[in-house]
């Protein structure tokens, strides 16, 4: 049987006072790209 990969939260994944602008590589890997919100 194949695995299930877990679904996404549709939370944002970045930290309180960031958005999401993107994904970017880090290690080979595509993260999301969490900038600083403007007051």
């Amino acid at each position: 049987m194949p695995k299930e990969k877990k679904a996404q939260k549709k939370e944002d994944p970045c930290w309180k006072g960031y958005k999401q602008a993107g994904m970017k590589e880090k290690d080979g890997q595509q993260v999301p790209n969490c900038i600083k919100k403007p007051k």
